[in-house]
C-alpha cells in the first residue's frame, strides 16, 4: 500500500507542469525596463546620451531581480569586453548563455553562440571566439559551419595551417557549399600556395558561379599566377598602385578610376589589419580602437579633400593639410575628447608607418615629425572648443566667432 502511494506521488508530480521562465513577474518586468533602455538609446529626449559603463550600470540593475534575464546577461557582456574587461565580459555571457540553455529551445542557443562569435570576432578577440565555436560544435548538427568559422579565426592568429586544417574539415563534410571551397581559396592564397588556391575557386565558382567573391578571389589567383613576385595574399594586398594607369583611367573613365582607387584603398586597409592584429604593443581592445578610428578619419579625409576619391597612399595630402584636417574634425565631431584625440594619432601614424615599413610610400618621418609639431596647438584648440560650445554665457554668434578665430576659419568651409 505504501509503495502504490509512493508511485501516485511521483505521477503527480510529473503532471506538474513548470512555469516558463518568460512568463514570471520578474521576468515581464526585466522586459519592460530592458525595452525601455534601448529606446533610451535611440531616442535619447532631453538627456545626454548614455556612456558604455552607464548602460552597463542599467542592465545591471535589471539583473538584480531577474538574474537569468539573458538579453542583459549577453549584453553587459559584449560591453563589458568593448571597454576592455575581457574576464568580466566573459563570465556575463558564460551566464546568459547558460540561462538560454536552461530555459530555452536550442535553436535559440545556437544562435546565440553564433552571435557572441561574430560580436568576438569584430572586436578582435579570436582566441575568445574559439573558444565559444568549440563549445557551439558540441551541440551544432552543422559541424562544417563552425569549422569555417574556426578558421576564419585561426587566419587572423596568424595560424595558417590550423586554418588549413579547419577548412579541410568543413570541406570533408559539406563538399557542396561552394563558400567552403571559396574560403580554402583564401587560406592557400594566404599561405603562398596560388596553384593550389586555383584548385578551390575553380570548384567554388563550379557550384555557384555568380558568386561575387569567388569570382574576384579568382582574378586575383590568376594576377598572382602570373606576377610570380606576388609570393602570398598580404603582398598581392600591397602591391603597388599604377599611377600611368590611374592617370588614364582618369582622364577617360572616372567611374572606373574612382573604384580603382577604393579597391586599392581596401587592400592597404586589409593588409595593415593583419599586421595591427600581430603588434604586441597594444591589447585586443587598443588594437580594435585603432581600428576603428583608422577607419572613422581615413573615411572623414575622404570627405573634406576637394577630390573625386581620397587615395589612402597619399600621405602628402595628410601632411600638408594636416592641420585644416583636425580643424575640421574637432568641429565636426563634437564633445572630441583626449582619448579620441590621441587614437586619431595613434591609428593614422601606425597605418602610415606600416605602409612605410612595408616601402608602399616614403617620406614618412617628415609627416609624423608635422603631426607632432601641431599636437599640443591643436589639443588646446579642442579643449577651448569643448569648453565654450557648453558655455551658456556666450551667445551663438559669440560662440561662432570664437570658433571662426579658433579653427582658423576651417570649421565653415567644407573643403581643404
Amino acid at each position: 500500500m505504501e509503495k502504490k502511494k509512493h508511485n501516485e506521488t511521483e505521477k503527480n508530480k510529473k503532471r506538474v507542469k513548470k512555469t516558463s521562465i518568460e512568463k514570471t513577474e520578474a521576468w515581464r518586468i526585466a522586459e519592460f525596463d530592458y525595452a525601455g533602455i534601448i529606446a533610451q538609446g535611440m531616442i535619447p529626449l532631453l538627456s545626454a546620451p548614455l556612456t558604455g559603463p552607464e548602460k552597463i550600470e542599467q542592465l545591471k540593475e535589471i539583473l538584480k531581480d531577474c538574474p537569468e534575464f539573458y538579453p542583459a546577461l549577453l549584453e553587459v557582456g559584449y560591453r563589458s569586453i568593448k571597454e576592455g574587461k575581457d574576464k568580466a565580459g566573459k563570465r556575463f555571457i558564460d551566464k546568459g548563455l547558460q540561462s538560454l540553455k536552461m530555459h530555452f529551445s536550442k535553436k535559440d542557443l545556437i544562435t546565440a553562440y553564433y552571435d557572441t562569435g561574430s560580436f568576438l570576432e569584430d572586436h578582435f578577440r579570436f582566441e575568445m571566439a574559439i573558444e565559444y565555436y568549440n563549445e557551439l560544435e558540441k551541440i551544432e548538427k552543422n559541424k562544417a559551419e563552425v569549422y569555417d568559422y574556426l578558421s576564419y579565426c585561426y587566419v587572423y592568429l596568424d595560424d595558417l595551417d590550423k586554418a588549413f586544417e579547419f577548412q579541410q574539415k568543413a570541406i570533408e563534410l559539406c563538399d557542396s557549399n561552394n563558400k567552403f571551397f571559396c574560403n580554402m581559396g583564401w587560406v592557400e592564397l594566404l599561405r603562398g600556395n596560388v596553384d593550389a588556391a586555383k584548385t578551390m575557386l575553380e570548384k567554388s565558382l563550379k557550384l555557384n558561379p555568380k558568386d561575387e567573391v569567388t569570382k574576384g578571389n579568382y582574378e586575383i589567383c590568376k594576377i598572382m599566377q602570373k606576377n610570380k613576385r606576388l609570393k602570398n595574399w598580404e603582398m598581392f594586398l600591397l602591391e603597388r598602385i599604377d599611377y600611368e594607369y590611374l592617370e588614364k583611367l582618369e582622364d577617360e573613365d572616372m567611374t572606373e578610376y574612382q573604384r580603382q582607387i577604393m579597391i586599392d584603398n581596401r587592400n592597404k586597409l586589409d593588409a595593415f589589419k593583419f599586421d595591427l592584429l600581430r603588434n604586441p604593443r597594444y591589447t585586443p581592445t587598443e588594437r580594435y580602437d585603432i581600428w576603428f578610428t583608422l577607419g572613422y578619419i581615413l573615411n572623414f579625409i575622404g570627405g573634406v579633400c576637394d577630390e573625386s576619391v581620397f587615395s589612402y597612399d597619399d600621405m602628402a595630402t595628410v601632411e600638408c593639410y594636416f592641420k585644416s584636417i583636425m580643424h575640421k574634425f574637432i568641429v565636426k565631431t563634437g564633445d572630441i575628447d583626449e582619448e579620441i584625440f590621441n587614437d586619431v594619432y595613434t591609428s593614422l601614424l601606425e597605418f602610415y608607418k606600416f605602409l612605410a615599413k612595408r616601402k608602399v610610400i616614403s617620406q614618412y618621418k617628415s609627416m609624423k615629425n608635422e603631426m607632432l609639431k601641431l599636437k599640443p596647438e591643436l589639443m588646446e584648440k579642442m579643449f577651448r572648443y569643448n569648453e565654450i560650445r557648453h558655455n551658456d554665457e556666450y551667445t551663438k554668434e559669440e560662440k561662432a566667432e570664437i570658433r571662426g578665430e579658433l579653427f582658423e576659419g576651417d570649421d565653415w568651409w567644407p573643403f581643404l
